[in-house]
């Protein structure tokens, strides 16, 4: 096969590299029998290895199994030898190359790396006289490149290479190798940076949630409501239309009874979870409310649902959790897109927690993509956020830099060019999370070179969404739930080990430094 990425053929034919390698069909019935012995490592093999490259000297690979042994028992100034007498030897054996800036990498002496790979880093330019390559040589070749561009951070060059050998190789190890240590330098580098951010970032200090000695549920309309309380997403799309018929007045009152009450007994739920455990079918009332407020499109309710989001972080995790930073927007959407000027008010109050604050943010981004004619509605508003917050004191307990970082974020995914001069200022009066959105430079650059991506979501309804989530969220589904990447099953004896980084928890904090836990951003990625 041949590839335009590459320039040049690609084959999968053995007898290719059999050619290459001076491997007579006498040769070939033994190869295996001496990778064998290599890998056994005891010492009685060393001279039967010996004497086969004695016997075939033209073969570069008996004397890579040499290196082999030598790394089996330990020997590493030997195999390091070994492997520079096949480089010297057998110039052409791209493997001998290979291991030899394998060990430059080992050493972390990477500036020689380019040295014997070349310094553009392509197979083509090592070998110009060389039209076909077979694949183990490319992805392999890559797999080292990869590396060397992790190691002196040129994230770029190496997600390039790792494009390459996805569409070539899919599911070859090398390829996996390459991704996962893609991923785990753009998680360090991510790291890094939200160390650093740390030192300046700008926080909203939420309020401590009052708790009330109040333990008795509250007297409903309609006894469906009760469903509420002991149905978690699983509750169906039966039981939800029911709800959903029931007189509109009435109704809209027990789901703005059911969030007052969540704020009533904060403590009496805050405690059960303490004691028993988040329980599914018990704690996800307030979502419910929430969604069907927004299915009956409630619009009287925002006022409820302003409440529910000024409440401290602490509640929020408690009874919203995951869909605070990426579902609540949908609900807003059903229920204030003609009432932007009560979000746009939500948005300049004191002690708002970060997540809360960024559903009218992302509610905002999503109006503009489904509804055109309202963009300019749409910058307006964010304009009047912006002025808001450049004309805000620090004490004030308002400014978020992550909240102001997402905000333009949502700016940059409409092509809201037209508010550069604003983002502009934002960065000069220094409360913007870098680490979110990037610096100046890059968010002035995704304006100039948008991308394709459609970032319109799909605007469900209710019972449609909950399936979305129980078959998709980690927790719900099992598959998702129970995944992890294996760090140690891509190690190989001789050619490029892979370094292996620490395991990271799915509750945990994302080391990317986006916010959000590592189970709802980079797990699975």
């Amino acid at each position: 096969m041949s590839s335009k990425e590459t320039g040049y053929k690609i084959t999968t034919d053995s007898d290719f590299l059999d050619k290459q390698n001076a491997i007579t069909p006498e040769l070939s019935r033994k190869l295996k029998s001496f990778h064998k012995l290599a890998i056994a490592g005891k010492k009685s093999s060393l001279q039967k290895i010996k004497d086969a490259i004695e016997l075939f000297p033209e073969n570069p690979q008996l004397k890579n199994y040499l290196t082999i042994f030598y790394q089996q028992i330990g020997d590493t100034e030997k195999m390091y030898a070994t492997n520079r007498w096949i480089v010297a030897e057998h110039p052409e054996y791209l493997f001998g190359k290979l291991n030899l800036a394998n060990e430059y990498f080992q050493k972390q002496e990477f500036e020689k790396i380019p040295e014997v790979l070349g310094s553009s880093m392509e197979l083509k330019l090592l070998y110009p006289d060389r039209d076909t390559f077979h694949l183990n040589e490319v992805t392999s070749f890559y797999k080292m490149a990869v590396l060397y561009f992790v190691a002196i951070d040129n994230i770029e060059q190496a997600e390039i290479r790792c494009d390459i050998m996805r569409q070539l190789a899919p599911e070859d190890d090398a390829t996996d190798v390459a991704l996962q240590e893609v991923f785990f330098a753009k998680m360090r580098l991510g790291h890094a940076r939200f160390l650093e951010e740390e030192r300046t970032r700008i926080s909203v200090k939420t309020k401590q949630q009052e708790i009330k000695t109040i333990y008795k549920s509250p007297n409903f309309n309609h006894e469906e409501t009760e469903w509420l309380y002991t149905n978690g997403l699983y509750i169906g799309e039966e039981k939800l239309s029911k709800i959903l018929s029931l007189p509109q007045d009435s109704i809209i009152q027990d789901l703005e009874l059911v969030l007052q009450d969540s704020i009533n007994r904060y403590g009496y739920f805050n405690k059960l979870v303490e004691e028993k455990g988040w329980d599914e079918e018990k704690m996800n009332f307030v979502v419910h409310a929430i969604y069907l407020l927004g299915e009956l499109g409630a619009t009287k309710s925002i006022d409820s649902i302003i409440n529910v989001l000024s409440q401290s972080e602490e509640y929020i995790e408690l009874y919203l959790g995951d869909f605070v930073t990426s579902m609540i927007w949908e609900p807003l959407y059903k229920i204030a897109a003609n009432n932007l000027e009560d979000c746009k008010q939500f948005m300049f109050k004191s002690g708002i927690y970060t997540y809360a604050r960024t559903n009218f943010t992302d509610m905002l981004e999503q109006l503009a993509l489904h509804q055109p004619d309202r963009k300019n509605e749409v910058l307006s508003w964010y304009k009047q956020v912006i002025q808001f917050y450049l004309n805000t004191k620090l004490e004030d307990n308002i400014i978020d830099s992550d909240v102001v970082g997402l905000l333009i974020c949502n700016i940059i995914d409409i092509q809201g060019v037209e508010l550069l001069p604003e983002i502009e200022k934002l960065f000069e009066q220094g409360i913007v999370s870098k680490g979110i959105c990037g610096d100046w430079e890059e968010v002035r650059v995704a304006f100039e070179s948008p991308n394709a991506y459609d970032n319109r979501k799909e605007i469900l309804p209710m019972s449609a969404r909950y399936e979305m989530v129980t078959s998709t969220w980690a927790g719900y589904n099992e598959e998702n739930d129970n995944f992890q990447l294996d760090y140690d099953a891509y190690d190989e004896p001789l050619v490029l080990p892979v370094r292996t980084e620490p395991k990271i928890g799915r509750n945990e904090s994302c080391p990317c430094g986006s916010g959000k836990k590592y189970k709802k951003c980079c797990l699975g990625k």
